[in-house]
């Protein structure tokens, strides 16, 4: 009955990628904001909020089970995206804030719930040395998920307006909390009888014990936080270059690549692990920093082709963290690494947008792409130890 999981794990990602307005949420929190930098603020807050929930939501997680969690996911995006639709229409930022924190509040239930979830079902149907493998497909679907949306945004965009795509972008997440409902919880993880906090202080403990794994965490860290700042900038980038509801266009290339990418881990699976790691990091970055150097129309589009490779870098990546994590503590483990990526990210997103209002679009993509390099640099340095 467990194996029903894996399908829905599917549609689940299928759903979760299906926003509509992602490839122009930086446009629409901006046009109520009037800033770019209260506009990565509404990110930034997501994050905030996320990082605070982290921990007593990633015990609570493995205290509940799976299935619960998944489902107060997407109950608390679901009002977020209501908050930020509604804030569309009548103009109004403190309802994007308030949107906010209930979609930080959402991702910081889901923040390593989920691939506990599938690595937890995988290993109760004996099959954990086909991670990578099921990792990889239920992340396609999720890029196949935004470029369908993406294909939907751009007619939506072309005949009506921005304010339609984020009403339409709330449909996707009320179809995750019926999926949620589906999921058989697995059994083969005994859920932790400690108090709350013995829990968390037990997980700390653990990863404190593991030098490779603090360094490989905080790489992850700052990697995540770069790599999620110019995911929701680099929208107002391409608005300086083409127009508006082409930008749906470029994020369908973008999430085609992306799902051609997941779909070559099955064929690469067997190679040096943590040498497609930091090469599959590093080609990612010199292709964008490439389509930067070039800066006319056709940039974006050579932007978006390097999401070929982070779907394989993305795997490998999360592939090598599983392996570093307990059963008992997985999901809260993974929240307290977490943690730190998230108060990261806020730091970035800031960062990202003081720098576009003060300088350019430009310059903020720029950095963070350079960033990354850094980061393919550290990966490989710290894995050939």
């Amino acid at each position: 009955m467990i194996r029903r999981n894996l399908t829905l794990f599917q549609i689940d990602n299928f759903l979760n990628g299906f926003w509509p307005l992602s490839a122009v949420a930086i446009i629409y929190f901006e046009a109520i904001a009037h800033s770019y930098t209260e506009a990565m603020l509404i990110f930034s807050i997501i994050n905030i909020v996320q990082s605070i929930c982290e921990i007593p939501t990633g015990v609570l997680s493995d205290k509940i089970g799976r299935k619960y969690s998944m489902v107060a996911t997407s109950i608390l995006i679901f009002a977020g995206y209501m908050f930020w639709a509604i804030a569309g229409d009548i103009q109004n930022v403190w309802l994007l804030y308030v949107g906010a924190v209930l979609v930080g509040c959402g991702q910081a239930f889901v923040s390593g719930t989920d691939d506990a979830f599938v690595y937890e079902t995988i290993k109760e149907l004996g099959e954990t040395c086909h991670f990578d493998k099921v990792y990889s497909r239920n992340k396609s679907f999720d890029e196949l998920g935004l470029a369908v949306s993406a294909i939907l945004a751009t007619i939506v965009f072309y005949f009506s307006s921005i304010n339609v795509l984020a009403w339409i972008s709330v449909v996707p997440v009320m179809l995750r909390i019926l999926v949620a409902l589906f999921y058989v919880e697995p059994k083969c993880v005994s859920r932790p009888k400690e108090n709350a906090w013995k829990h968390f202080v037990k997980s700390l403990t653990l990863i404190m014990r593991r030098p490779k794994l603090i360094k490989f965490s905080l790489v992850k860290s700052f990697n995540y936080s770069f790599n999620a700042a110019n995911w929701r900038f680099v929208g107002a980038y391409y608005e300086t270059l083409i127009a508006p509801w082409l930008i749906n266009v470029v994020r369908i290339v973008q999430e085609f690549m992306g799902f051609v990418g997941y779909g070559l881990v099955h064929f690469i699976k067997r190679r040096d692990a943590k040498k497609i790691l930091f090469l599959s990091t590093l080609i990612n970055a010199l292709i964008k920093m490439l389509g930067i150097a070039i800066n006319t129309v056709v940039t974006p589009f050579i932007m978006v082709s390097s999401t070929l490779c982070y779907g394989i870098s993305s795997t490998v990546e999360n592939t090598l963290l599983q392996q570093q994590l307990t059963d008992r503590q997985r999901a809260t483990m993974g929240s307290v690494i977490s943690l730190f990526a998230g108060f990261l990210s806020v730091l970035v997103f800031m960062a990202t947008g003081i720098i576009a209002d003060y300088g350019s679009a430009r310059i903020a993509v720029l950095l963070l792409i350079f960033m990354r390099i850094v980061v393919a640099f550290a990966y490989k340095r710290i894995l050939s130890k």
